[in-house]
C-alpha cells in the first residue's frame, strides 16, 4: 500500500524497483515483496508472497556447495526459462528443448558462474558439476538471474543463484516462488528502472 515505509534504505537504491526477500535467521522459508517507486517518488509495496530460500537460510557465508542464499543486495539484469517468454522486460533467454544451455558451476573452469551453450560431451567444463537449464523442471520454467558473484566472478564463492519457480521445498540457495509470481516479476521488472534484489536474514 502507498504510504508504507520501505524496509530498506531508499537512499542506497539507485533504481525504482526492489525485490525484497527476508527470512528468519537459519530458516528456509520467508517472504518476497516487490516495492516500486512512482513518479512522485513514493514507494509502494505491490506484491508480498511466501518464498523458499536456501535450506541453510540466508547468509553472507554463501559459497559453492553450501545451501545458503547469499545475503546482500544485487542487480537483476536478465531472465531465462523453459517456457516461452511471457513478455519479460528484462532480456529473456528461451532455453531450447535440446538441453544445450548450461550454467557452469565447475569451480575450475574459466566459465564459472556463466551460462554457456554446448552439447553434452563436448562442453569445455565438467557438466557433472554444472546445471542443465533445460532439464530443471519446474524450477527453471521461469527464472531471474541474481547478479551475485558475477562481475567479477570469484572462484568457489557460489554460482547459479536465481529467483525461480518453487517445487514445494527449500532450495540449494536460490529464491523460489509460485509460477504466477514469476510471471508477474518477469513482466514488471524493467531494466530502465534498475531493479535489484535484497536478501536478508531477520
Amino acid at each position: 500500500m502507498a504510504g508504507e515505509r520501505p524496509p530498506f534504505d531508499t537512499a542506497a537504491v539507485s533504481g525504482t524497483q526492489v525485490v525484497w526477500v527476508t527470512a528468519p535467521a537459519g530458516a528456509d522459508r520467508g517472504t518476497l515483496e516487490l516495492w516500486q517507486r512512482d513518479r512522485l517518488r513514493r514507494w509502494e509495496r505491490t506484491l508480498a508472497v511466501p518464498a523458499w530460500v536456501g535450506a541453510a537460510g540466508i547468509s553472507r557465508e554463501a559459497r559453492e556447495g553450501a545451501a545458503y542464499t547469499p545475503e546482500g543486495t544485487f542487480a537483476l539484469t536478465e531472465g531465462f526459462g523453459r517456457l516461452p517468454d511471457v513478455g519479460a522486460k528484462l532480456p529473456y533467454l528461451s532455453v531450447d528443448p535440446s538441453n544445450t544451455w548450461w550454467w557452469v558451476s565447475d569451480t575450475a573452469s574459466p566459465l564459472y558462474n556463466q551460462k554457456y551453450q554446448c552439447a553434452e560431451g563436448g562442453c569445455p567444463f565438467d557438466t557433472n558439476l554444472s546445471e542443465n537449464l533445460g532439464r530443471t523442471d519446474p524450477q527453471y520454467n521461469y527464472a531471474l538471474v541474481i547478479d551475485y558473484n558475477r562481475f567479477p566472478v570469484v572462484p568457489k564463492q557460489g554460482s547459479a543463484f536465481f529467483v525461480h519457480v518453487e517445487a514445494g521445498r527449500p532450495t540449494a540457495g536460490c529464491v523460489a516462488v509460485g509460477d504466477d509470481v514469476m510471471r508477474t516479476l518477469l513482466t514488471t521488472l524493467d531494466p530502465s528502472r534498475k531493479p535489484v534484489i535484497g536478501m536478508y536474514a531477520t
